[in-house]
């Protein structure tokens, strides 16, 4: 009855028409059905009924699905069964016991060879085990039976024979990899801002690269320490990117356990997981900015000159007085020049966001790189505004602090200006923040996939490069002081070469 259980999970046929199935899931997986996708997408690309068929039979997500799954188990059983069943066999027939004399059975059959010698036994000996010694053989056992009889056996390449049971072997190891894979297996992508830090991943919809709402989290915390981007020297390229990196620090338990850089196709493992850089994009936040800070009735007086002088310009017709208020201009713009130059400067990061100077105590709040359409920042049109708090003269209150003075002095006006505050800031320079796209993914059986390939490839050069032989050889001197000797052999393949092969080495 074991037998006959033995015999059934081991049947060949059945692990073929395992592996055709799993052949045509993984087709219809890979490259005809889109993995990972709604019931709409299926229903408008296929109509109802296949959509509902393939939402029915988890054709969605093949990979993971539960025959998928059962089906690489069943590929298993079958090899391993298959293996039982038969090592027995190969092991016996391999490293089993052998009857080294030739047996007189193989006298008869039709590759026996038969020579006849005029030499003594001895030398005749010799010769055939320099024959034998050439084809392959290290070893060469004498059996003296007597004076006038000698057998010799001659075996190699027995390890051949295990060629199919490495193989099964490392095929396996590596089904065992797979499954792990399948089961245990997680892809998904975080996005972190810079300065910031992230022990979780959103994990992508089976089949697809798009993040879903389940989250996974991870044994460590990945910290953004810097992100950088590189452009084009180049004038044909000028602005676009070239590439971009992400400098991090691996967290766990509250300590550094790793540190270093992630660029695209330079991932970062970290126990079993492994850290892509796959995008990157603006946080919509002013990573850091140069603030000017002046006093209002200055800057107002600036404002209201150059106005003047731009309003007499346009209306006026006479040609030498334009060329005058075109003087004043450039003498306006030389005394705005120095004005910035005296003005008290800020230096503001998203690391930092308190400021002082006078009396004066600022906290940013918030910040955005274009406060009247954000996503407009994304394709770099911008029109920085910052929020701060204000503590002054023992009072604290909110301004905004833009980039435009036309836009700062109503917006002073109304939010600064009630509470006696004499200054105005403005965002001088700025560089946006950035967050930094790392897909991370766990595939726990890859190494175990890694070893079964090896091992198969191990099993296989066995199987094919590698050939088990036997020869026997008896020597016997008969009355006319003559020397018979009979050569027979066996070969696992390629025994019509052997042959040949041999009798060429005899000179025959």
């Amino acid at each position: 009855m074991i037998k006959k259980i033995v015999s059934f999970l081991g049947n060949v046929k059945l692990g073929v028409i395992y592996l055709i199935l799993l052949a045509i899931l993984s087709v219809l997986g890979s490259t005809y059905i889109k993995q990972g996708e709604t019931y709409i997408t299926y229903y408008k690309e296929y109509g109802e009924i296949p959509a509902k068929l393939i939402w029915l039979t988890w054709l969605n997500n093949v990979f993971h699905s539960w025959y998928y799954q059962l089906l690489i188990v069943l590929v298993a059983i079958a090899v391993i069964f298959a293996t039982i069943e038969r090592f027995p066999a190969i092991y016996k027939t391999a490293y089993g016991k052998v009857e080294k004399k030739l047996p007189e059975g193989m006298l008869k059959k039709p590759s026996t060879i038969h020579l006849r010698y005029s030499k003594p036994l001895d030398e005749v000996l010799n010769y055939i085990v320099s024959v034998i010694h050439r084809l392959g053989f290290r070893k060469v056992e004498a059996i003296k039976e007597s004076d006038n009889v000698v057998y010799l056996y001659a075996e190699k390449g027995r390890i051949s024979r295990m060629g199919m049971l490495v193989t099964h072997v490392g095929i396996i190891v590596f089904l065992i990899g797979a499954f792990m894979g399948s089961v245990l297996g997680v892809r998904g992508q975080i996005e972190i801002p810079e300065g910031e830090s992230a022990d979780y991943i959103r994990k992508y919809r089976e089949g697809s690269l798009i993040p879903g709402d389940e989250t996974y989290k991870l044994p460590f915390s990945i910290y953004l320490k810097k992100f950088e981007l590189e452009f084009y020297d180049s004038k044909e390229f000028a602005g676009a990117v070239k590439s971009y990196k992400s400098t991090v620090d691996i967290i766990k338990d509250r300590e550094v356990v790793k540190s270093g850089v992630i660029e695209v196709n330079k991932p970062m493992e970290v126990e079993g997981y492994r850290i892509f850089q796959t995008s990157y994009g603006k946080t919509g936040e002013i990573k850091e900015a140069k603030l000017v800070v002046f006093r209002y009735d200055e800057l107002l007086s600036f404002m209201n000159e150059g106005m003047l002088i731009n309003q007499k310009l346009a209306q006026e017709t006479d040609e030498e007085k334009k060329k005058e208020y075109e003087k004043q201009l450039r003498d306006l713009d030389r005394r705005w020049m120095e004005f910035i130059s005296k003005a008290t400067k800020l230096d503001y990061t998203y690391k930092n966001p308190n400021l002082n100077f006078d009396s004066v105590q600022l906290q940013i709040k918030n910040t955005t790189l274009n406060y009247k359409n954000p996503m407009l920042a994304q394709q770099d049109v911008y029109d920085p505004l910052m929020i701060a708090q204000v503590n002054y003269n023992q009072k604290e209150f909110n301004i905004p602090i833009p980039s435009d003075p036309f836009v700062a002095i109503p917006a002073y006006e109304k939010f600064a200006k009630p509470y006696q505050f004499p200054y105005v800031i403005l965002i001088d320079s700025f560089q946006p923040r950035y967050f930094s796209g790392l897909q991370v993914s766990y595939f726990p059986g890859t190494n175990l996939i890694w070893i079964g390939t090896v091992i198969v490839v191990v099993g296989t050069m066995l199987a094919f490069y590698t050939v088990h032989r036997r020869v026997w050889v008896k020597l016997e001197k008969d009355q006319e002081n003559q020397t018979n000797v009979y050569i027979a052999f066996y070969s696992q393949k390629f025994r019509e070469s052997f042959h040949e092969k041999l009798k060429q080495e005899l000179g025959i």
